[in-house]
């Protein structure tokens, strides 16, 4: 008979269905269920409304621009608004009132008003954006610090032409001093920002884009990339240091000269000489660089000086010996679609040994 089978066919529609919504909720809550517990480093971009909380004369001329606009729109909303309501409210039509109200032509005093109103308006923001955009992209003269920042998935690389310095995910910064960034790219499009200090500014492949800063306080600042540039996109952060003069000198002093594994103790000096070899006979030396090895790669970020970082993996984890063991043998666990491979086939006294001897390198 047909309607048993229509009542079996709908059921059984029924059940696929169910099992469809089963399987798409499955879909999107395992990446939270495998990452649920792994430990994040902490990563602060400042408070909510940090753009609006400079901590350099760039970001204030931004913020400053903001509020200008935002009185500006608030005038405006105002003054229609009020216009608005005042006409729903006086020329209404009144209980038992008849024929056509009252026409009224040719008010010059309020056809000047809706002219000269709107046009005060629009040259004042004209004027205080056309000086903010002069004021961030020109730097006040002196000496000049040039840093070329490139955007990796998923990754920043820093460079420092005039101190012969390459780092990654970590930018130091002297204070009181003009800094050029060149920002390019070396794959897709990616987006430069650190939201207390400069404005957000793409970094295209093959394209240098401006953006000068200068900072007057020491400080530690966090930035990310904010343009959607693959799946490990949430997990290319970066740490910004603002010290002084001398600070930083010193900094890029250590940071140009060749990598040093030091450990206390002569079993802890074994375990690195081992994780050395480890290191310079896999694969390792193919991506990444470290300064008086032999290891040469550019694909992936420098790690001559990798234990004195804040994270790993552009803060995808934290930087401790249990975590690089974990982040080397299956990268994966921390940041999905990172392109670095897995090395599961290390034994666990070589993971053991590699990752002390990348954390010695201070």
């Amino acid at each position: 008979m047909p309607f048993p089978q229509r009542k079996s066919v709908r059921r059984a529609g029924i059940r696929r269905s169910a099992f469809v919504l089963a399987a798409i909720s499955v879909a999107l809550l395992s990446p939270v269920t495998v990452f649920a517990k792994t430990n994040r480093p902490n990563w602060n971009p400042g408070p909510p409304w940090a753009p609006l909380a400079p901590g350099s004369g760039e970001m204030l001329e931004i913020s400053n621009l903001f509020w200008i606009m935002l009185v500006l729109s608030g005038i405006v909303f105002a003054i229609v608004s009020g216009v608005l309501i005042a006409s729903a409210v006086r020329y209404s039509a009144r209980r038992g009132q008849e024929g056509e109200p009252r026409q009224v032509f040719g008010n010059r005093a309020v056809e000047i008003a809706w002219t000269v109103v709107p046009t005060v308006i629009l040259l004042v923001a004209f004027i205080a954006t056309t000086k903010a955009i002069h004021d961030i992209n020109t730097p006040s003269g002196g000496n000049i610090l040039n840093i070329n920042v490139i955007g990796h998935q998923w990754w920043w690389e820093f460079q420092y032409p005039s101190l012969n310095v390459v780092t990654a995910d970590e930018l130091h910064l002297p204070t009181g001093q003009n800094v050029h960034f060149h920002i390019t790219s070396a794959d897709v499009i990616h987006s430069f920002w650190t939201p207390q200090l400069q404005r957000q500014v793409d970094a295209n492949p093959r394209q240098d884009n401006a953006v000068f800063l200068k900072v007057d306080q020491p400080g530690v600042y966090d930035g990310a990339c904010y343009e959607y540039c693959g799946e490990a996109h949430a997990w290319m952060k970066y740490r910004v240091i603002v010290q002084s003069p001398a600070a930083f000198q010193a900094w890029a002093k250590h940071d140009r000269s060749p990598a040093t594994g030091t450990a206390k103790g002569s079993h802890q000096s074994a375990l690195v000489a081992t994780g050395e070899k480890v290191f310079l006979n896999n694969t390792c030396v193919n991506c990444h660089a470290i300064t008086g090895t032999s290891a040469g790669g550019a694909v992936g970020p420098n790690l001559t000086h990798l234990g004195s970082r804040w994270t790993i993996g552009a803060g995808a984890a934290p930087l401790d010996q249990q975590d690089l063991e974990r982040w080397i043998a299956d990268p994966t666990t921390f940041k999905p679609g990172v392109l670095m491979p897995q090395y599961p086939f290390l034994s666990h006294q070589d993971l053991h040994a590699l990752a002390a001897y990348l954390l010695s390198l201070k």
